[in-house]
């Protein structure tokens, strides 16, 4: 078994998440491979989210940031110099997230901080959340990546971020600035502390000593290729298409924007933006041809249905 450990010297968004997808290239069944990098000034939503709505996209990029999106679900993200995000990238074949997370909260533990999972994809301390994940599977080697808030402002996250009502709602709390965490708000410490922890962890959980890599070990056209893809803007901004009826609505699986297009009563377009973990294009293609009114197979049979599904399709 292989462990590789690649740490990012640069806090380019785009780039990051090139070396991040290019790393996929890299997994298999004998090598398992730890990313730790950082952005600066970057929201980075999922991949079924809207920007406009998730984030202050002009203030955002009037301020020199970047609104950046991810191929992995969830919702999202400020990351800038206090915090540090962390990807376990896998061969298909070993994949296990419950295994990243041992390694994660082994790391934050033996730095002192007693920490916990909530939910699928939080990480808490003083039941409050300083650690959100998400996960990508490929068709030959999936991911797990996350963020670790280490010292950034909250009112700079809330200047940023648009996080719904009904999903602060169904979290129990007023605003994100109350719902979220650093760890130096508990002890003092610093993002090179939780690099080497993370790293020491990694190569335990193991038994074999990390070896490093660099962006000179990745297949260069192949990175080049995902660059191009996650600096475009049509990707990172997404569409801004006209719909005729909007229902916003808090799912067991997720937050739900649904976006309608009507032809007469019948839905001939359907959009849902979301911070669900999972893929949304069944659901999205369930309610194409619905009727709009209440009754059989009507829009609002559909999305009580959803309520149902827990885990999506």
């Amino acid at each position: 078994m292989k462990c590789l450990v690649f740490v990012a010297d640069k806090m380019q968004p785009f780039v990051n998440q090139a070396i991040e997808a290019t790393l996929l290239k890299l997994a298999d069944d004998d090598t398992e491979i730890l990313y730790l990098w950082k952005n600066d000034k970057t929201v980075v939503i999922g991949k079924n989210q809207n920007a406009y709505t998730e984030c202050n996209v002009s203030q955002l990029e009037n301020d020199g940031g970047f609104v950046a999106r991810r191929i992995s679900g969830g919702g999202a993200v400020y990351h800038d110099k206090g915090n540090l995000n962390f990807t376990f990238v896998s061969s298909r074949n070993n994949y296990n997230v419950a295994k990243n997370f041992e390694i994660m909260t082994d790391a934050m533990r033996s730095l002192g901080f007693e920490v916990s999972l909530s939910g699928r994809n939080d990480v808490l301390l003083n039941g409050r959340k300083f650690s959100g994940n998400a996960f990508y599977k490929g068709n030959d080697a999936c991911f797990h990546h996350g963020t670790i808030l280490i010292k950034t402002s909250p009112e700079i996250i809330a200047k940023y971020l648009k996080v719904s009502k009904v999903k602060l709602e169904a979290k129990g709390v007023k605003s994100v600035v109350s719902r979220v965490i650093n760890l130096s708000d508990v002890l003092p410490v610093t993002a090179e502390q939780v690099t080497d922890s993370l790293i020491k962890s990694f190569g335990s959980y193991y038994k074999h000593e990390p070896v490093r890599i660099t962006e000179a070990d990745l297949p260069a056209d192949e990175l080049a290729k995902q660059i191009a893809f996650f600096s475009d803007e049509k990707w990172r901004h997404g569409d801004d298409v006209h719909y005729d009826a909007r229902i916003e609505r808090r799912f067991s699986w997720g937050t739900a924007d649904i976006r309608l297009k009507l032809n007469g009563d019948v839905i001939e377009d359907c959009k849902i933006y979301s911070d669900s973990l999972d893929d949304v294009t069944e659901r999205q293609n369930l309610l194409i041809g619905a009727d709009v009114n209440v009754g059989k197979e009507g829009v609002n049979d559909i999305i009580e249905a959803f309520k149902e599904q827990e885990n999506g399709f």
